[in-house]
């Protein structure tokens, strides 16, 4: 009996110690594991709060989507390019397939009107006076000028073969035009109306954007893949700075501290110092990123991230994803309040 006694004490203190090494073991190897990022990221996503009236483009669905809403809005064949107005009242989007330019209440999502225009109508602008939407028409090699008075075509310009997209000076005095069929950038007087200009560039301008004080103009060069930055006053490039395989989205930050520039034939977004000129960082975002807009205070940045049906938001401190959101198909432009 005493014997028995001792074989169930002996079984009884394996399983416990067993047990014991087995805890430890899973506690140290529970202690050594780092916290995965994926953690924080979640984290940071369920706080993070979309800025109201933004929209992007869905080519593939014919539509808008708002982002905040989390809503589709149909629209035209193959839309393309869109923009807003600080004030949020209007939304102009292109459609490449009808060859019209959809005018929405962006308030309330209505549509406004649709203005025929020049055929295979991509870039559009809406005039800071909010007086005019400007379109560039690829096909008719034009500038087709929109009266938002009365939704007319008041005035078509020709600028050259395949004029891409348009932004205009902060002051409203001029517009700058891509052609990316001459190599060039196009300069239109916004009181005459008139072709007062050109600038001379690298291989396929395709999209542009310019400093709040309007002195240095960055424009993304398709078929060099490159940037050029062009001193306004004086017309001349003062610097060609390569970035990744284009088309291109270009943003230049609120603070005119940074230019933000995607390229869909990669996956990267390329982030350039403009004090320095110079390219800081590429950030890895997912096939075909092409739309590309900071948040009017600048803390954020969005990218369409085409190939992949999503928006990749991006913290413009750490320069990290944060957030990923899910749109319909081929999100390719963005508009964002205050951020022209």
């Amino acid at each position: 009996m005493r014997n028995k006694n001792l074989t169930l004490f002996i079984i009884f203190s394996t399983i416990t110690l067993c047990l014991t090494c087995l805890l430890a073991i899973d506690n140290v190897t529970f202690a050594q594991t780092p916290t995965p990022t994926t953690t924080t990221a979640a984290k940071n996503q369920s706080q993070i709060t979309i800025p109201d009236h933004i929209y992007t483009t869905l080519r593939k669905d014919n539509s808008l989507f708002d982002l905040q809403k989390n809503i589709i809005i149909p629209a035209g064949k193959d839309m393309t390019y869109v923009d807003i107005t600080t004030d949020r009242k209007i939304v102009a989007a292109t459609s490449s397939g009808d060859n019209q330019t959809f005018i929405f209440n962006g308030i309330n999502n209505k549509l406004i009107g649709k203005v025929k225009v020049g055929e295979v109508p991509k870039g559009v602008k809406i005039s800071p006076d909010k007086n005019y939407v400007f379109v560039a028409n690829e096909l008719t090699g034009s500038i087709s000028i929109i009266s938002l008075k009365d939704l007319k075509v008041i005035k078509e310009i020709k600028v050259g073969p395949v004029p891409h997209n348009i932004v205009f000076s902060p002051n409203g005095a001029k517009a700058f035009v891509t052609v990316q069929g001459g190599d060039k950038v196009v300069i239109i007087d916004t009181k005459t109306l008139q072709k007062v200009g050109e600038i001379e560039d690298s291989k396929g301008p395709h999209n542009l954007d310019i400093t709040s004080d309007g002195k240095l103009l960055f424009v993304a060069n398709a078929g060099s893949s490159n940037v050029a930055v062009i001193n306004t006053t004086s017309l001349q490039i003062l610097k060609k700075i390569p970035v990744s395989l284009g088309h291109h989205g270009i943003d230049v930050s609120p603070d005119d501290k940074r230019v933000y520039v995607s390229g869909i034939g990669s996956d990267k977004v390329n982030v350039i110092d403009v004090p320095k000129l110079e390219l800081i960082k590429q950030i890895i975002v997912g096939k075909g990123p092409h739309g590309i807009r900071t948040s009017a205070d600048g803390k954020l940045l969005f990218v369409d991230v085409s190939s992949a049906n999503k928006i990749a938001v991006i913290d413009t401190k750490s320069l990290e994803i944060i957030k990923q959101i899910h749109t319909g198909n081929t999100p390719f432009w963005l508009a964002v309040p205050g951020n022209h």
